[in-house]
């Protein structure tokens, strides 16, 4: 209709050309993920830079190029996450749903958000894609991976008895829990009461090399191998004497981005398996492999440990009616 009018004024010399444009009909619903191309249609982040080649292919054969997204899971998580934030005024928010099977990405937010096809009027913070490129000191949840290592290791068991009568003095440093029993914790109870001293005590004992190794094969000491090239290396940890053993046990002393926590909690809870997160439909990229990082019975046991946790530990408001929740509680 514009173009009508412009033509019913009869003005010499102007005329129309079509010209290809990216359009997004869903505005801000998967936009971090989904990236950006620039005006000649080259793909400059997310999934337009990832699969650039392969978009192109698909759209010269009249064919769709599917991702690994479900958009009513996708909907669901932008909404929750939305009003989680806004309730608790948080700065930035992230959200992910994978199969830990295929390490396929059903859903993944980011916040705060923007229209896709408003992005110039965006404001800085929002065009940042959290999930794979802000880094974070994870807390509480890394200690699944410490006591997944001693149990691994054989180093623990369900009723391997921690001393958390009192702070844990290594140097001039008290590591105090927040939750204090002030008791002889058998390692379950060390989980379920998220005891900073029983994870100190059990990451000390593996040693360095053991823990190293452990966060090597969990993939929190590179960045999380997705095809988006927004993926980000964590920080880095310089030395790993009991001190800094310790933080790690619980999650501190080490940045890494949601991407690469995901990562590693679907191979505690897959029978063992590390396997790259994918926006590829279908699952795993080209030439990416799973690999062993735990034994199956060590995933059961954390399976049967976070499950625990929801029932009478520490992540009880998580619990929902019809499903089996389980995790791992952090600040």
């Amino acid at each position: 209709s514009e173009r009508r009018a412009v033509h019913a004024l009869a003005l010499g010399g102007v005329t129309f050309e079509p010209e290809d444009r990216r359009v997004y009909p869903l505005g801000s619903s998967a936009v971090h993920l989904i990236g950006r191309s620039d005006t000649g249609g080259q793909g400059v982040a997310g999934a337009e830079l990832a699969f650039d080649q392969e978009i192109r292919a698909a759209g010269a054969a009249s064919e769709d190029f599917p991702l690994s997204i479900d958009l009513r899971v996708q909907g669901v998580v932008e909404n929750e996450l939305a009003i989680a934030a806004e309730e608790h005024k948080a700065k930035g928010a992230v959200a992910v749903v994978a199969d830990v099977q295929t390490g396929e990405i059903l859903a993944m937010a980011s916040w705060p958000t923007y229209d896709a096809n408003r992005r110039n009027a965006a404001p800085e913070e929002a065009t940042l894609n959290r999930v794979v490129s802000a880094h974070y000191e994870m807390g509480s949840v890394f200690k699944s991976f410490t006591v997944a290592a001693g149990i691994d290791t054989g180093r623990a068991d369900m009723n391997t008895l921690f001393d958390a009568s009192q702070a844990l003095q290594i140097g001039k440093r008290r590591i105090k829990d927040f939750h204090a029993t002030n008791k002889v914790l058998t390692l379950e109870e060390v989980y379920l009461h998220s005891s900073n001293i029983g994870t100190s005590r059990l990451a000390v004992e593996m040693g360095g090399d053991v823990m190293r190794d452990y966060f090597q094969r969990l993939g929190l000491l590179d960045a999380a191998p997705i095809e988006l090239k927004e993926s980000a290396r964590p920080s880095r940890v310089r030395r790993w004497d009991d001190s800094t053993l310790a933080s790690l046990s619980f999650g501190y002393g080490i940045m890494v981005t949601p991407a690469q926590a995901v990562a590693a909690y679907g191979a505690l809870t897959n029978g063992g398996y590390y396997v790259p997160l994918t926006l590829r439909k279908g699952g795993l990229p080209a030439g990416a492999e799973r690999r062993r990082v735990v034994s199956e019975e060590t995933s059961l046991a954390m399976l049967d440990l976070m499950r625990r946790n929801v029932v009478r530990g520490s992540g009880g408001r998580a619990d929902a009616p019809g499903l089996r929740v389980g995790g791992k509680t952090g600040s």
